[in-house]
């Protein structure tokens, strides 16, 4: 009987291929993850075809990605346990219907971010300062203060008060969160890989088992 006559294939745009890798790589930066990596996560999906046959249907992947993207591992984790909420989470891509993305550009981290915004704001204080300053020399010197000269005086005060009170502790309080939700991807990105040395550790052993039970 001449089996590639009963073999019959078939392909529809809306047929699609879909595969995860682990990438080992010497350190890629993600979109959305203020680390670089050694292992991340790949998505790939593709256009499908399949094959039938009269004892088994065989999919297979044509053509070049539809999509091609990478997540950190966290982004990974997050992305499966998270479903139904917002917009997802952040994504590199790398490929579109065959076409290359361009690389991910650089840019500042969110520690230097704050840090930037921080010293913006400290310099535009110390400008103001001076400036207030100046104004406030020049009332103090009249013999007697007029009730607008107590209302720009008022208003040099709470101006200092409110800057030091409120939004220099505002950009400290802001700092630290950043360089904790720093160190909690850190340590989600080292959970995550001890994990997976624990899987494969646990399937080498498995398999060596399997192996000795067979001989």
């Amino acid at each position: 009987m001449n089996k590639d006559k009963e073999k019959e294939e078939f392909m529809h745009p809306s047929f699609g291929q879909i595969s995860f890798s682990r990438i080992s790589t010497t350190g890629e930066r993600f979109y959305g993850s203020e680390l670089t990596q050694d292992h991340y996560i790949e998505m790939v999906v593709k256009h499908s075809e399949i094959t039938r046959e009269l004892t088994n249907d065989h999919y297979f992947g044509r053509g070049a990605p539809v999509i091609k993207l990478r997540l950190s591992t966290g982004q990974f984790s997050e992305l499966i346990t998270s479903m139904n909420m917002g917009d997802g989470v952040p994504c590199t891509l790398e490929m579109i219907e065959g076409r290359v993305i361009e690389k991910l550009p650089k840019a500042e981290n969110r520690k230097e971010f704050v840090h930037r915004k921080f010293e913006d704001r400290m310099s535009e204080f110390a400008k103001s300062l001076k400036e207030e300053q100046l104004k406030a020399k020049e009332i103090v010197k009249k013999k007697v203060l007029s009730k607008e000269d107590i209302r720009q005086l008022t208003i040099h005060l709470d101006y200092l008060t409110t800057e030091i009170s409120s939004n220099i502790p505002f950009f400290a309080k802001c700092f630290q969160e950043t360089m904790d939700k720093v160190v909690f991807e850190a340590k989600l990105e080292v959970e995550n890989a001890i994990q997976h040395k624990i899987n494969v550790l646990g399937l080498d052993e498995l398999h060596k088992q399997n192996k000795l039970l067979s001989d």
